[in-house]
């Protein structure tokens, strides 16, 4: 079983498999199991997310990066400078394939979660702007591999700035995970031409059954019907999102009817301006019954007329099963 419990610091804990690191200084040494993630944290918020697992069995240290793995899991992560003679496109596309390759060597054949870090993920217009070039690196290492739409994995992708690398943190699993859709939303990898070269290659979220039960790993999810961006206000989209965020858990569950949404759940939310973390605290707070649970995280979001995003990690659990 893999779950991430959120910390102000590093606690010793013989269950912690890796760690992300929250911080504006993405510069600091990091071990293969500690992961930076060049987001800085709103409020007095924690600073670390602690993924649970069994305890690794191998670890090794990456130009860039690094992997750490278990007997069930494969944490893998990359950071690469953006230069004039490295386009988002192609460092994507490189990253991407070095993370398929070395995933499916050591023996993790499915992809669980990947999490996108895009240095000035607005810039550029049209088919030129840094994120719809990201699109199509990711989904051109992923046709390199003949990865089926059916196969793609939960994916958050969001925006730092421009002098931060250009980051791609993948998790790979033994076991076959599901993959879920919302039938609210067209599936990103549906999206029409309006939107890039390439859609989007990504599942709304992943669903891995386990011995307790199935853990729901949720997609950075934002306030989109159909394939289009909903409200301008930040409490009217974060509140779409919610409503997103519901149905895919209702999906998940359609398909092993056994479990119910109540064990523990971890939530981050990405929001484009700090100044609204007070307005949409409250809101989250009354959905997730705790803010022990959230992190709060300041970040472009992948459309320029998107205000906040939430992604997140649910335990599903048989009606008998102690929570």
């Amino acid at each position: 079983m893999l779950f991430p419990l959120l910390a102000r610091a590093t606690v010793p804990d013989s269950n912690s498999f890796f760690e992300h690191c929250f911080a504006a200084n993405w510069r600091a040494a990091h071990s293969p199991a500690r992961i930076p993630i060049a987001l800085p944290v709103l409020a007095a918020g924690p600073a670390l997310e602690i993924w649970r697992g069994a305890a690794p069995t191998h670890q090794e240290a990456l130009s860039g990066g690094g992997l750490v793995a278990n007997q069930d899991f494969l944490s893998i992560y990359r950071t690469e400078a953006v230069s004039g003679r490295r386009d988002i496109e192609s460092l994507t596309r490189e990253i991407y394939s070095d993370i398929l390759e070395r995933q499916r060597t050591l023996g993790y054949p499915y992809l669980l979660r990947t999490w996108n870090i895009v240095p000035a993920i607005n810039q550029g217009s049209d088919d030129q702007e840094n994120y719809v070039r990201f699109a199509v690196g990711r989904g051109t290492a992923l046709d390199a591999c003949q990865l089926a739409e059916s196969s793609y994995c939960a994916a958050t992708c969001v925006g730092a700035v421009p002098e931060s690398p250009l980051t791609v943190i993948a998790v790979a699993s033994r076991a076959m995970p599901v993959s879920v859709e919302n039938p609210r939303q067209i599936s990103a990898y549906h999206y029409p031409r309006r939107y890039g070269p390439r859609a989007p290659s990504f599942a709304r979220a992943t669903m891995l059954p386990h011995e307790r039960g199935a853990t729901l790993f949720i997609s950075g999810t934002a306030s989109i019907v159909g394939h289009e961006s909903k409200h301008a206000a930040v409490d009217a989209q974060l509140q779409e999102a919610l409503v997103n965020v519901h149905e895919v858990r209702q999906q998940a569950l359609a398909l092993q009817p056994q479990l119910s949404y109540r064990g523990d759940s971890s939530w981050r939310i990405y929001l484009r301006d700090p100044a609204d973390l007070p307005q949409i605290v409250p809101i989250v707070e009354g959905v997730t019954g705790s803010a022990q649970n959230v992190v709060y995280l300041h970040a472009d979001l992948c459309r320029r007329d998107l205000k906040v995003e939430i992604e997140g990690a649910c335990e599903l659990l048989p009606a008998s099963t102690p929570a």
